[in-house]
């Protein structure tokens, strides 16, 4: 196995991953979501390659059963390379520039927000909130 050929690997565990936990390359699969989003990251979409040419890979090749492993994953990458006219190495090293959470953002911790210390003085951290004169505060 090449060097290209294992990072796709990993690539492809990585996506196969994405909201589960202990995933491995004999329990990894892809749904279609999942598959097109690796496509679109890795930038094989583009040229003679659309991304109908990408669903339609993945629905011949998961069998109605909805997912596909690595095996699959593989006749996709060959389906590609076919298309696209590149060999499977050059497939490989564009997969090994992906990776799924490139584009996510991180939030910032706001310190009114997220602080949970006793220096925050709001005053619906103490009470349900302001009472007025003469406001009824009982159950609705």
């Amino acid at each position: 196995m090449s060097m290209a050929e294992d990072s796709a690997q990993q690539v492809f565990i990585k996506y196969a991953s994405i909201g589960k936990k202990g995933v491995t390359l004999a329990n990894a699969t892809l749904d279609g979501g999942k598959f097109a989003k690796l496509c679109r990251e890795s930038k094989l979409v583009g040229g003679a390659l659309t991304p109908m040419d990408v669903e339609a890979i993945y629905l011949r090749l998961s069998k109605g059963f909805g997912r596909i492993n690595y095996d699959g994953f593989l006749k996709a990458l060959g389906e590609i390379a076919a298309i696209r006219k590149v060999s499977m190495e050059a497939l490989f090293n564009k997969l090994a520039e992906a990776d799924p959470f490139a584009g996510v953002t991180r939030p910032a911790v706001v310190r009114q927000h997220d602080e949970k210390r006793a220096t925050f003085t709001g005053l619906h951290r103490v009470t349900a909130g302001p009472r007025l004169p003469g406001s009824y505060s009982g159950p609705y």
